[in-house]
């Protein structure tokens, strides 16, 4: 394995993708690209509640506080990192990234929504999956268990 495709928003289930994807790439001493997807709404501006106006920011990577978490963390296990932030529907950029750049593995978080959860709010994970078209690792963060009644 050479190339794995990150996927994070620095959600929880994003942050659990991300270390399972470092831990993954330090065993494989695979390349790790990190990608956070965001929405362009996110840097338009809105005028008195009104359809948003063109985006006042665009973003950029180095300022982006999730993937700098994440090359951190790929830093601390030293693997050899690079982010990519995009703009656009996550499960589309992401897929698409991993295709570009020929990922031997593409590895998202899933918050484990129910089908019906799935269909209402939508689910990344369930959307990379299908259509990937590459092997796809779906994390969900690790829950501390509940302590037993006395």
């Amino acid at each position: 394995m050479d190339k794995i495709v990150i996927a994070t928003d620095g959600s929880p289930t994003g942050k659990a993708a991300v270390t399972a994807g470092v831990e993954l790439a330090a065993e494989e001493g695979a390349r790790a690209v990190i990608v956070h997807v965001v929405s362009i709404l996110d840097f338009a501006e809105h005028d008195n509640g009104s359809a948003p106006a063109g985006p006042q920011r665009l973003p950029r990577t180095e300022d982006d506080a999730v993937l700098e978490d994440a090359l951190a963390e790929a830093a601390e296990h030293g693997v050899d990192a690079t982010a990519e932030l995009l703009v656009g529907y996550p499960p589309k950029q992401i897929v698409r990234l991993a295709a570009e750049l020929g990922a031997d593995l593409i590895v998202v978080g899933s918050r484990g929504l129910s089908r019906l959860q799935g269909v209402v709010m939508g689910s990344t994970s369930r959307e990379v999956l299908s259509h990937a078209g590459r092997p796809v690792l779906v994390v969900q963060p690790v829950r501390a268990p509940v302590p037993a009644g006395d």
